[in-house]
């Protein structure tokens, strides 16, 4: 038995497609509700890695390096939701086309930068270690649950099985008829007559 089929057996290309997704989804809700709540909160940022990675743990991944994936794309949705916040949010407050304002923040960074502080990439932190721990624990407990592989070469072991006894060959007279007769001479049991030797 090779060594990879004691791995446990997820999707792992699937993984980083849904990721992905869900890494977009995550930064259009963040713009969402920027608009909405005409607040911005940090605290979506670990909405953002909740979602990445309850999406990648449903992908049942196999390898570790899709819980760092996982972490990443936490990152890059977050800052990808601040960057479409900003100029969604000014749009609807000046009534100004979202186009433009994003244009003029894609040619001007410095815009973008300016908006971030301390606590922003705190809370990006907390929700990529969110989604790395989500992932990482779905594949840690896969390979727990995964049978030990067998020594190369050896035959696969069948399931004990209780042997029946086996019925005799001839059997006894006794158990078959009953006691045979007691032997002459014996000592009487009680209410049995001794009849004297002849």
């Amino acid at each position: 038995m090779h060594e990879s089929s004691a791995r446990p057996s997820g999707g792992n290309g699937k993984a980083i497609v849904l990721g992905f997704l869900a890494m977009i989804l995550g930064a259009a809700l963040w713009a969402v509700i920027t608009v909405v709540t005409a607040h911005e909160f940090s605290l979506v940022a670990i909405g953002v890695g909740a979602l990445v990675g309850l999406t990648v743990f449903a992908a049942r991944p196999s390898s570790t390096g899709i819980a760092v994936v996982a972490a990443l794309f936490t990152v890059v949705g977050c800052a990808l939701g601040e960057f479409l916040a900003i100029p969604a949010y000014v749009a609807h407050k000046a009534g100004a086309s979202f186009s433009k304002v994003l244009s003029l923040e894609v040619h001007q960074p410095k815009l973008y930068f300016d908006s971030l502080d301390g606590k922003t990439y705190l809370f990006w932190a907390i929700g990529a270690v969110a989604a790395f721990s989500m992932v990482f624990r779905r594949i840690q407990a896969a390979r727990a649950s995964a049978p030990a592989p067998a020594p190369y070469g050896a035959a696969p072991q069948q399931p004990y099985a209780p042997q029946q006894p086996s019925a005799p060959a001839y059997p006894n007279p006794q158990q078959q008829y009953g006691p045979g007769p007691q032997q002459y001479g014996g000592q009487p049991g009680p209410g049995q007559q001794q009849y004297p030797p002849r």
